[in-house]
């Protein structure tokens, strides 16, 4: 089970009930964060994701909004004693902003920080099954968005064919199921494509970062299972998207629909939408299968691609299958 968890959904400032951008991953043990905006060190503990857990942190771009929550969450780590290392990637000011941002509050990590500085597109983090790369987005300045793939190594197990190979049951078939080749007691070397169906096409996510509509977001977005897109305007402010590099939730939605998109996440729209609905209205559209982030929504994706969506206690206690 994949969760995403939206710890953060305004844009430009924080108002009540909605932080600023930040998108957790959990995965196999992993914590994957996405910007990190500002009081997100709080956000993380009502979301129960733990302290200590592996760990990385994915910026898109260097405004306020969208990093100035990374020293208090740094120094919460800190204080309340993480051990494991932490990796942290982003445009290359990103270095120097740890760390002035460290010595101003004359204290290092508890744990190894190391912060990689992109200036390009390109592979960034990469631990089977995951692999996440960075690509260039049209904002204003250098900004990135992050493509997340989740590969399974095999397709399904089929124990009728381990047994008609004489392979044992037990641990060689958990290996093979796992996508490794195992070797047999008589030396006959067993590969899992024997055992097992085709690999399937892995889960794709992908967000966008602050952008205008670009061509990189639409390549990126191809066939995605979700796309997580900031909206911070709706048409009738256009003329705004434009001007400060954004996109309208009609802008996306209809990339959505012509790119095979199975579902969209509106996020990171303007305070003047107060709750989104007029954001979410005109997603929809264009896109049926759009929903607004509200702050705490979860999204748990199955090995499948089947997602169901839970939203926080205080907007619906609700359970969807989308």
């Amino acid at each position: 089970m994949i969760d995403i968890i939206f710890l953060g959904t305004g844009g430009s400032m924080p108002t009540e009930g909605r932080n600023l951008p930040a998108i957790a991953i959990r995965y196999l043990g992993w914590i994957f964060l996405f910007d990190c905006g500002e009081d997100v060190q709080r956000q993380f503990e009502r979301a129960g994701l733990g302290l200590n857990k592996n760990m990385a942190i994915f910026i898109t771009h260097g405004h306020s909004d969208h990093l100035i929550g990374l020293p208090g969450l740094l120094l919460r780590f800190s204080l309340l004693g993480r051990l494991k290392p932490l990796a942290i990637y982003g445009p290359k000011e990103l270095i120097e902003y740890v760390k002035i941002s460290q010595s101003t509050i004359n204290l290092g990590t508890t744990f190894e920080t190391v912060v990689y500085g992109l200036t390009e597109s390109g592979l960034v983090f990469q631990e089977s099954p995951i692999t996440i790369r960075s690509f260039e987005v049209d904002h204003r300045g250098f900004a990135l968005g992050y493509e997340i793939l989740f590969q399974n190594p095999t397709g399904e197990f089929f124990p009728e064919k381990a047994e008609k190979l004489g392979i044992p049951k037990g641990p060689l078939w958990s290996n093979l199921a796992k996508g490794d080749s195992v070797t047999l007691p008589d030396g006959t070397i067993i590969h899992p494509e024997e055992v097992t169906s085709q690999r399937p096409q892995p889960l794709k996510i992908v967000y966008s970062g602050d952008t205008r509509p670009c061509q990189a977001l639409r390549e990126k977005s191809l066939d995605a299972d979700v796309l997580i897109s900031e909206a911070m305007y709706t048409t009738e402010h256009a003329d705004l998207a434009q001007e400060r590099g954004h996109s309208t939730a009609e802008d996306i939605a209809k990339m959505a629909s012509e790119v095979g998109v199975k579902l969209l996440v509106l996020t990171h729209y303007s305070p003047r939408y107060y709750d989104g609905t007029a954001v979410l209205n005109e997603g929809k559209k264009y896109f049926q299968n759009t929903i607004i982030a509200r702050d705490l929504l979860t999204i748990s994706m199955t090995k499948d691609g089947t997602c169901s969506v839970k939203y926080p206690a205080t907007t619906s206690a609700k359970t969807d299958q989308v």
